[in-house]
């Protein structure tokens, strides 16, 4: 037989047993609270139906959760959907919080406008839940009008420009042979990148002339750097280009080759603030090749005129 002392002990043990195993129970019944978090400037209904989006979102995820309140106990597991203005844009947040106040997860977009909320609550019941980036769970059908908004880059003009110049090569009597060139650059005010043909021929038909033959084609592509931002301004630059390059000692002694090479230049640009430019420009053009006979690396001085250029419009 039991004591009365023995059957205390007995009720005693299975309580301390029981109870914890009962009130898990009961708290894992209890259902996770979906909370209408602040939204200052949104309208009462577009809140509610906001929060009812993602409670859906979160319960196809297997997640039991209760109908959208506006208050829950300080102990509750809660998930809070809060939405603040911007302007004409609102930003809406997800957080998982366990208990109120101490946040486990959230994730955020900006959305246009309340509407987007339809495809926005997936996206963040998505990325709360596998804990991934918002920018993740973006696709064709989902995509925010933020997302998509285009984007700002700094201004600058297209120029076609035309060129002339004299061609001088060291080591040589070939000295102001005229060349012409033809090209296009896109501006900023500080950087331009460009490209353009440039041409040099001056082979003589005589034979009985002893004097130099020389003949020079390039095609570039590089850039410029200006020093300010005014009206007028000095310019550095320099690029990559095709050279083909010709010498002709005598009328019956000439040889020519072609491949890469590099060049650069330093010039002043005027004229800055109008559709049209004025550059007056020294450049130096190095091949990665030489003569047999020769060293040719020829140096040029030359102005060009440049003239904003609109697709559809006139060049001039």
């Amino acid at each position: 037989m039991f004591t009365p002392k023995r059957k205390w002990e007995l009720v005693l043990g299975f309580a301390l047993f029981v109870l914890p195993v009962i009130s898990a129970a009961a708290q894992a019944e209890v259902p996770t609270v979906c909370l209408i978090g602040d939204h200052p400037g949104i309208p009462e209904s577009d809140a509610q139906t906001a929060a009812l989006l993602v409670c859906d979102e979160l319960r196809k995820h297997g997640i039991s959760i209760a109908a959208p309140v506006y208050e829950a106990p300080a102990s509750a597991s809660v998930y809070r959907v809060v939405l603040r203005r911007l302007g004409e844009k609102i930003i809406v947040r997800l957080s998982q919080e366990n208990p109120i106040g101490t946040i486990i997860a959230e994730q955020q977009l900006t959305l246009a406008n309340i509407e987007e909320m339809i495809p926005a609550a997936p996206r963040l019941v998505n990325a709360l839940v596998h804990s991934k980036p918002i920018d993740d769970t973006v696709d064709m059908e989902n995509v925010t009008e933020q997302e998509a908004r285009e984007l700002r880059k700094i201004s600058g003009e297209s120029l076609w420009h035309l060129e002339i110049f004299g061609t001088f090569v060291p080591g040589t009597d070939i000295a102001a042979e005229p060349g012409y060139g033809w090209g296009w650059s896109y501006q900023t005010p500080s950087y331009a990148v460009g490209s353009d043909l440039r041409f040099a021929v001056n082979y003589e038909d005589d034979y009985t002339d002893d004097s130099d033959g020389f003949g020079y084609a390039s095609w570039a592509i590089g850039g410029r750097y200006f020093l300010n931002k005014q009206n007028i301004s000095p310019y550095v630059g320099g690029g990559l280009a095709i050279m083909l390059v010709g010498y002709e000692r005598d009328y019956y002694d000439s040889e020519g080759d072609f491949g890469l090479g590099v060049y650069g230049v330093a010039g002043v640009e005027a004229l800055r603030l109008t559709q049209s430019r004025l550059n007056l420009e020294l450049r130096i053009d190095r091949p990665f090749f030489t003569l047999e006979s020769q060293d040719i690396m020829p140096i040029t001085v030359g102005i060009s005129f440049s003239r904003n250029y609109n697709p559809g419009g006139c060049l001039f």
